[in-house]
């Protein structure tokens, strides 16, 4: 796409984001106009190697992200008041505020000059981490892009924001669309409803019962999944694939470690840490199903017809893979193979180790409404590296050091059903 094609396609979507705001119309197509001028700058970055030209608008001022286009605009809220959004990071009422599974965590992470370049460039990772040991830079760019201290070298934002989305792909909970918060601080109040609201059809010109909806808070306060590890000068200097198998090996670990505390905490022997999340398999309100041997399918169909009677819609199940073998195996009289049956085969099934195997007590399985939970991210994820400690002077290591701060929280837990003892 030509530069001049460029700016003539997003003129045109800004003027129809902006005649939506005009009207007060801030929701699905406000968003959606948004979103396409994302991805616009997107695709010509990439392509072009540049960043997108703000300065039509803007002057020597250039916005870091779409939701600043607007961040000066006066916008009227739920009540009809105008409110000042100048520093406020999504417009009112927006749904910008979740992370729904195609969604990228890159776009919600603070862009800095060089982050086009670094974007556009496949193995741009392994290239950073190469540069930061040997000294040679294939980009400039990258050099500039990268923080050196005392304490070590931190690798970009927008590089480490690619492995949670790596490990966003790999995770039980968001491959079935469970959505993300992305957090600006360590706690953050959700509402969500204790009792929905019940209406019913009035004669004409009598008076109505009042419908009354009762909302309660839930708190998601983030807490640190943390890890290290080593690799081989030999290694850095050499390897082909370093990007790949960085990225792979951290969002694999990551992943791992996020779906065991995120199902069942982090039990310590005598009791749970309170510094992991509870556990969703440990919330004493989600719907119990014992699992009776040898009735193949029958647990799975008696959770979604729990989570049914509650009103939940449920779209997923998940089963590790001894469960997933045992029940491809299931076989008729006749030896046959049986079809899945058309309740459970309408969910998307997602087979995750995580989920607890036991060969005596059986396994546990799980049938959820991804909207009954929600995942709370905060946006710095942080990839650091270093080179001076006793292991890596003395073995001529590397040492990585990757953290992030996650919690995850039930919304409906009557909308998920925990199966236990399936053999």
């Amino acid at each position: 796409m030509t530069k001049e094609a460029y700016n003539q396609k997003r003129e045109a979507l800004i003027a129809k984001a902006k005649a939506l705001v005009d009207e007060g119309n801030i929701g699905d197509d406000y968003q959606a106009a948004l979103t396409a001028v994302e991805n616009l700058d997107t695709a010509y970055d990439a392509a072009n190697n540049a960043r997108a030209n703000f300065e039509v608008m803007y002057g020597d001022r250039k916005p870091r992200n779409m939701h600043d286009v607007f961040a000066a605009a006066s916008i009227p809220n739920v009540e009809g008041e105008v409110i000042d959004r100048i520093g406020s990071p999504y417009p009112a009422n927006s749904k910008g505020i979740f992370l729904n599974k195609t969604d990228s965590f890159i776009s919600h992470v603070e862009a800095s000059e060089s982050d086009g370049t670094l974007l556009a460039q496949d193995g741009a990772l392994g290239e950073v981490i190469r540069g930061m040991v040997t000294g040679k830079w294939v980009n400039r760019e990258f050099k500039n892009a990268v923080t050196t201290s005392s304490a070590g070298t931190l690798i970009p934002q927008i590089l480490s924001a690619q492995i949670i989305d790596q490990a966003r792909a790999l995770s039980l909970f968001t491959s079935a669309g469970v959505r993300i918060v992305p957090m600006d601080t360590n706690n953050m109040t959700i509402s969500r409803v204790a009792k929905d609201p019940a209406f019913s059809f009035k004669e004409e010109g009598a008076a109505q019962t009042e419908a009354t909806m009762e909302l309660d808070a839930v708190e998601l306060k983030s807490k640190t999944i943390y890890g290290y590890a080593y690799v081989t000068l030999e290694a850095i200097h050499s390897s082909q694939n370093l990007d790949e198998v960085i990225q792979r090996t951290f969002s694999q670990a990551l992943a791992q470690g996020m779906d065991v505390a995120m199902l069942y905490g982090q039990y310590n022997g005598s009791g749970y840490d309170t510094f992991a999340p509870s556990g969703i398999m440990n919330d004493t309100d989600i719907n119990i199903v014992p699992a009776s041997e040898g009735n193949g399918y029958d647990s799975i169909i008696k959770a979604i017809g729990a989570v049914g009677a509650a009103n939940g819609q449920p779209t997923v199940y998940g089963i590790n893979a001894q469960t997933d073998e045992m029940f491809s195996l299931l076989k008729d009289t006749t030896g046959q193979y049986l079809a899945v049956p058309s309740t459970v085969s309408t969910l998307n099934k997602i087979v995750s180790n995580q989920l607890s195997y036991d060969e005596t007590a059986g396994s546990d399985a799980l049938v959820f409404d991804p909207s009954a939970m929600l995942i709370g991210l905060q946006k710095n994820i942080n990839v650091q590296m270093f080179e001076g400690d006793t292991e890596s002077i003395k073995k001529g290591l590397v040492a990585f050091r990757i953290y992030a701060m996650i919690d995850c929280v039930t919304l409906q837990p009557k909308h998920i059903a925990k199966i236990t003892g399936v053999k």
